[in-house]
């Protein structure tokens, strides 16, 4: 009797939903130790943030004032070295404490971190001031300055609320380290009571196949009738993929579409506020104090490189999206064509571009284009102060040697094309780095744009089922070496209409 019931079909119903029941609550508390996990990672971040941005800042007013000293007891102005590089990157760190107070886990910590900010300015100011009045021949004064006790009173005021800060945000971190180590455990626990529940019902499921492998004997002949009818049900499924990868080109050109759309809508508001913060900036500078005009100017900032993004990334989007039909392209007429757009820069900087015999291969002109533009416009931007810019760029026939790491490199016949130049480079940790999007090397402040261009590079050189790589060193410029087939087709193209379907 109780054979027939576990070999019924009921037994199985049972074990169904038991297995669903265990996976349901296992998913669920998986997702709830996901979501604290999470959460507690990112409360230890806030507060890692809080505590480098601090002791960074800290460390800045040290050095400052250890140039001082430096200075004033040699004269050496080399002592003055470290202390101008350290008051120009000043700024910046108390931005970043700033921004850091505001998610910040500690009452009241913005406050104090208001009045570290405005200790730290008093103090700067206080050794600008004994600097400048030693380098105006005016030593007495600036003894008599810093014998006054200011400087003293303002740093142990400075030092005190830093470690009150500091030893706040650390004993915080303590308390989040405690709770996440607690909550690791408890998913350990789990984890084994989890584990014990599945064992019992692999258990089982041996235990209802046993039991149940009589039954299957007798169902043995409807098996290999299936198996027969499996030729054409794999031809049948075949199909439905066939029309299914037809839907899903579809789809992604709607979605390239939604992405436009998406991307114009968005400039729009963008688009109101600098109007609206230039007629602001314009009409009432008068009546703004200093930090609104600073706080205007951020937003202003702020909306121009919101701007830049979105056109980079429907640029990015765009790469496999919306390439065209690959045709026969002279690389030297390309090379031509923007030195033309890049005419004015050119003169600008009294650049020098060295251009030798380019070859003809397979491939999307104006996505070519791009890719020159965007090499020669960085050599252009990263050139070395005091030197006038010098880009070489040349092409041969790649090596088996080079091509033997790519995919499908017996079926084409490759090129190798260099754009060399002689910036200010970088280190060569950073060669893969500076391809991934939205990857910058320096500030803002120092060279415009978003970090996108390499990887819109790197993207039309996959799309052309090649490789791009860089090669550089601090000071000696770099060099970018395109190693690309001379007759292929786009990657990812059906070969039908010159759209890709698959992004490259």
């Amino acid at each position: 009797m109780i054979t027939k019931v576990l070999s019924s079909l009921y037994s199985w119903i049972i074990l169904v939903v038991l297995v669903i029941i265990v996976i349901t609550a296992n998913s669920f508390y998986v997702v709830s130790t996901l979501n604290d996990l999470s959460a507690l990672e990112a409360r230890l971040f806030t507060t890692n943030r809080v505590i480098n941005a601090v002791n960074r800042l800290h460390v800045a007013v040290l050095r400052v004032e250890s140039g001082q000293r430096g200075y004033m007891l040699t004269g050496d102005e080399e002592y003055l070295t470290d202390y101008t590089e350290t008051l120009s990157v000043v700024g910046e760190l108390m931005d970043e404490v700033e921004v850091s107070s505001f998610s910040s886990d500690i009452n009241d910590q913005s406050i104090r971190i208001e009045e570290l900010l405005s200790l730290t300015k008093a103090k700067i100011n206080e050794v600008i001031e004994v600097v400048e009045l030693y380098k105006e021949g005016k030593e007495q004064q600036a003894v008599i300055l810093v014998n006054s006790d200011k400087g003293i009173k303002l740093y142990k005021q400075f030092e005190t609320l830093f470690r009150e800060i500091d030893g706040s945000e650390r004993d915080m971190q303590g308390t989040h380290l405690a709770n996440l180590m607690s909550l690791r455990r408890d998913s350990v626990n789990t984890l084994i009571i989890s584990s014990a529940t599945t064992l019992l019902l692999i258990i089982t499921v041996f235990l209802l196949l046993k039991i149940n492998s009589r039954e299957h004997e007798k169902y043995q002949a409807d098996l290999e009738s299936v198996n027969e009818d499996l030729e054409s049900r794999i031809a049948d499924r075949t199909q439905e993929l066939s029309v299914y990868s037809d839907e899903l080109a579809r789809s992604n050109r709607e979605l390239e579409d939604f992405a436009f759309v998406a991307s114009h809508d968005l400039q729009e508001p963008l688009r109101k506020i600098r109007a609206f913060g230039n007629r602001l900036e314009s009409g009432y500078n008068d009546v703004i104090d200093e930090r609104g005009k600073d706080y205007l100017a951020r937003m202003l900032n702020a909306a121009e490189r919101m701007s830049m993004l979105i056109s980079d990334l429907l640029a990015f989007s765009r790469v496999s999206t919306r390439g065209k039909e690959f045709d026969d392209v002279n690389l030297g007429t390309v090379v031509d064509s923007i030195m033309g757009d890049l005419e004015i820069a050119i003169d600008e900087k009294s650049a020098q571009i060295n251009v030798s015999d380019l070859p003809t291969i397979r491939g999307d002109k104006s996505q070519l284009e791009q890719l020159f533009l965007n090499l020669v416009s960085n050599a252009l931007k990263f050139q070395s102060e005091g030197v006038r810019p010098e880009v070489t760029i040349s092409a041969r026939d790649a090596t088996e040697e080079e091509t033997k790491d790519i995919l499908l490199a017996e079926e084409y016949d490759w090129t190798k094309i260099t754009v060399s130049d002689n910036g200010i480079g970088f280190e060569q940790s950073f060669a893969e780095k500076i391809f991934a999007p939205f990857q910058r090397l320096h500030g803002r402040s120092e060279y415009k744009g978003t970090g996108i261009g390499l990887a819109v590079c790197r993207r039309i050189v996959e799309r052309h089922n090649g490789q791009i790589t860089a090669v550089s060193s601090p000071g000696k410029g770099a060099t970018f070496s395109i190693i690309i087939p001379k007759n292929s087709e786009p990657f990812g193209s059906n070969n039908n209409n010159g759209e890709t379907h698959n992004d490259a």
